[in-house]
């Protein structure tokens, strides 16, 4: 007799494997011939996997972006003149071209897949110039997710274990800058630990897992070496975005580059950042874990301060400043707001985001007053008692002698 039902066991579901997909399965049993011959050919039991993508277009209506963002226009009082300029950018069909090829690569690997929403991350990439001013922008349209890296010893000499001990938490960020103290980053024995660990490894390993070792331990020694020499961002104190590899130090005069000023546009909240680091090639939207708990206390590295496409990101290209260097929040604020101005400023009652600089030194604080004045020392205070007018009276003067020869004192 024919079993009901499968066996229960230790599977995966594949909806599961396939999370983030419409999934649509269909089983078609045909007549055979006998089990022993049928299993010998592959083709009687197989899977054709099909999947069925519909291609995006970039958007390049005003009107389309005021439904993602109703607030833009009031805010940016120029909306209309940088659309009436703009253009659909090369790097729209390059990320989607990158898409394509990253899913047709995982296909076979239903967990390595890139899913819908991940897919459909990138509305729009717009290049355009304000006619007045000649200032470009680059305009990404997406979402925002988590990027969680960074650590510099000059700013933060100790970062917490589970930083420290992590596998997945990158120590540096693209932009970079000269370390300007002997601090040692607090993430360079951890890695020179690990890299110790991967040598000792490298000498009792089998010779299969020598050439990946070896890989390891090249790159733990670039790690080390970057880490002596430069400070970088760090995500949970800087605001910064992540820019796709291939848009970002392109030659293109709207690529941007590693330092340039942005602004990011979360409904009527205009933040200043800086182009902190490249992601994917694949890929669009990522903040600065500070960036993101601003516009959203909630997020985190697991989880997104905004899922929808309603992020808008406007990097000016060309705006870095020429020395790399630690944030200055007051310049960070006052160059967004000067390059807003040059794509036609702000709208009224709108005004930028200031950030507070979390890891600059705090002012000494000044000391308590002490009631009465100056603190009162052992020997002021013994000297106070043995003041002729503190002394106490003879035990044979009577009791009004004390109080006259006080009088006495005062009015002499």
């Amino acid at each position: 007799m024919l079993p009901t039902r499968p066996a229960e066991g230790a599977m995966t579901h594949i909806y599961e494997l396939a999370r983030g997909l419409n999934l649509k399965t269909q089983v078609n049993f045909q007549p055979g011939t006998l089990a022993s011959r049928d299993r010998e050919t592959k083709s009687n039991y197989q899977m054709t996997l099909s999947l069925n993508v519909k291609q995006p277009k970039a958007l390049t209506k005003k009107e389309d972006m005021l439904k993602l963002n109703p607030k833009l226009e009031p805010m940016l009082p120029g909306l209309s003149t940088l659309f009436r300029h703009t253009r659909v950018s090369p790097y729209y069909g390059q990320v989607y071209v990158r898409k394509q090829t990253e899913i047709r690569k995982n296909l076979a690997s239903l967990l390595k897949l890139l899913d819908r929403h991940n897919y459909y991350d990138t509305e729009t990439i717009l290049e355009t110039a304000y006619p007045d001013t000649g200032r470009k922008l680059l305009w990404l349209q997406s979402e925002m997710d988590v990027v969680s890296d960074g650590s510099d010893g000059d700013r933060l000499a100790a970062m917490p274990d589970k930083i420290l001990k992590s596998s997945f938490y990158q120590p540096s960020t693209s932009y970079r800058w000269k370390k300007r103290t002997d601090k040692p980053n607090p993430l360079l024995n951890p890695w020179q630990q690990r890299l110790a660990s991967y040598k000792k490894t490298l000498e009792k390993a089998p010779a299969a897992e020598k050439t990946a070792l070896r890989r390891k331990i090249d790159h733990a020694e670039r790690v080390i070496e970057e880490l002596k020499r430069y400070s970088f961002l760090i995500s949970e104190y800087d605001p910064f975005i992540v820019v796709p590899l291939g848009v970002v130090n392109q030659s293109s005069p709207f690529s941007p580059q590693f330092g340039d000023y942005a602004v990011v546009i979360v409904g009527d909240k205009l933040y200043p950042a800086l182009v902190g680091d490249a992601g994917p090639r694949y890929k669009t939207g990522e903040g600065s874990l500070r960036l993101s708990r601003e516009i959203n206390p909630k997020a985190g590295p697991y989880s997104r301060p905004v899922s929808d496409l309603k992020v808008s990101y406007l990097i000016f290209p060309g705006s870095a400043e020429p020395e790399a260097g630690p944030p200055d929040y007051e310049k960070l604020t006052d160059r967004c707001r000067e390059l807003l101005n040059e794509i036609g400023g702000m709208g009224k009652g709108f005004k930028l985001h200031q950030w507070e600089d979390l890891l600059a030194p705090k002012p000494p604080a000044a000391p308590k007053p002490e009631s009465g004045g100056t603190a009162e020392t052992s020997a002021d205070k013994r000297k106070k008692e043995e003041a002729p007018g503190n002394k106490p009276a003879p035990a044979s003067a009577s009791p009004q002698t004390a109080p006259a020869s006080s009088a006495a004192k005062s009015a002499a």
